[in-house]
């Protein structure tokens, strides 16, 4: 009886354990590298052209359950818009993914998601085309998103690459002042006390 118990409990255990080990091995600690000028970081216009509430001045394209898109166009800052696109060329080159000709965009606002301030998504798009076809029929090749996070008195920036063929995808994050966390989405890395 006593062996059949230790024979049970260490059934438990080990896997216990090797969770234990594995979470213990991802490490929350990411390698910070301060980015290179890519583009300007600031312009005449607002990063987004937000009005009364922080809400976009235009009526979205597209409504979905979870989140609205917007276009592009007078929501976002052309500064604002070439530092995206070549960050995320960047990232790419460094992420080791096919590059993309990024010539048109969309703007999601996520709904009811929990967070008080809303939070909004630059998707990238290699065309007019490719962006309906991924926003409104939701059949989408490549993933280039980043989505803004207001923290710690800044916007940061968290890149997600993906190539959903390939089922490869990357997350990285760019916080003021050019600082790159690699492999890593800005929500995960701890707040500073």
């Amino acid at each position: 009886m006593i062996m059949l118990q230790a024979f049970i409990s260490s059934r438990k255990l080990l896997p216990m354990l090797m969770l234990a080990g594995a979470l213990s091995a991802c490490s929350l600690e990411t390698e910070v590298v301060n980015l290179p000028d890519l583009a300007p970081t600031t312009g005449a216009s607002r990063m987004l052209g937000l009005g009364p509430g922080g809400l976009p001045q235009k009526p979205p394209v597209v409504s979905q359950l979870k989140y609205e898109y917007y276009e592009c166009d007078g929501l976002v800052g052309d500064w604002f818009l070439a530092l995206l696109v070549a960050e995320m060329n960047y990232l790419e080159k460094q992420s080791g993914v096919q590059s993309v000709s990024i010539n048109a965009c969309a703007v999601s606002r996520a709904l009811n998601q929990g967070q008080d301030i809303p939070r909004y998504t630059v998707h990238l798009f290699s065309s007019r085309k490719e962006a309906n076809e991924c926003v409104v029929s939701l059949r989408c090749q490549l993933a280039r998103n980043v989505t803004l996070v207001p923290r710690e008195g800044a916007l940061w920036r968290s890149y997600f690459l993906s190539d959903f063929y390939l089922k490869n995808f990357y997350n990285h994050c760019l916080a003021p002042p050019q600082k790159w966390h690699k492999d890593i989405a800005c929500d995960a890395i701890p707040a500073k006390l």
